[in-house]
């Protein structure tokens, strides 16, 4: 008799799971490599379980305002190697995309805070979901206009112009 069903979410040694990769209809879709790998981003997706639980709010949420997908890039490698990150080994930190105005997803859908295709208001709405939700410690963006907009919650990092650093509380 052979193991039929639904294939098993790749979970690691810690028991956080791989974030869904190409969920149907979800509000997010994923991107990214390890050490400039194409076709190696979601081996750097691995969530906590409360990680997991915020995202999968937030992107529906977000789908009840907006049609356009947020993208959803480094987590944790398994087990929490150490990797191009000095962060994100705790499976608590995440980075996502800014909004675009098209509807571009995917490895080519990157834009920064610079571009015509970056859209302010709707990334402001995304990270007004974010910030709302009482698990979200941490957010940086370059992009002052978003940090006045959120009345200072999000801060700025070096090199957070292309993407936005999100990190939730740590929790035992």
């Amino acid at each position: 008799m052979s193991n039929v069903g639904v294939p098993i979410q790749p979970r690691d040694r810690r028991g956080y799971f791989m974030l869904p990769q190409a969920p149907e209809d979800a509000g997010y879709y994923v991107y990214g490599n390890v050490g400039g790998v194409p076709g190696t981003g979601h081996l750097a997706q691995y969530a906590h379980p409360n990680l997991l639980s915020l995202i999968f709010h937030i992107e529906r949420e977000w789908q009840a305002i907006d049609d356009r997908k947020f993208g959803i890039g480094n987590i944790s490698l398994a087990e929490g190697r150490k990797y191009e990150h000095d962060s994100h080994q705790k499976g608590i930190e995440m980075d996502i995309r800014p909004v675009r105005k098209d509807k571009l997803t995917g490895q080519a859908a990157r834009v920064s805070r610079f571009d015509a295709t970056y859209d302010r208001d709707a990334t402001i709405r995304l990270l007004g979901l974010f910030l709302g939700h009482p698990m979200v410690s941490k957010v940086f963006f370059n992009d002052d206009k978003v940090q006045q907009a959120l009345g200072g919650r999000v801060r700025s990092m070096r090199g957070h112009d292309d993407h936005i650093h999100i990190e939730i509380w740590e929790r035992p």
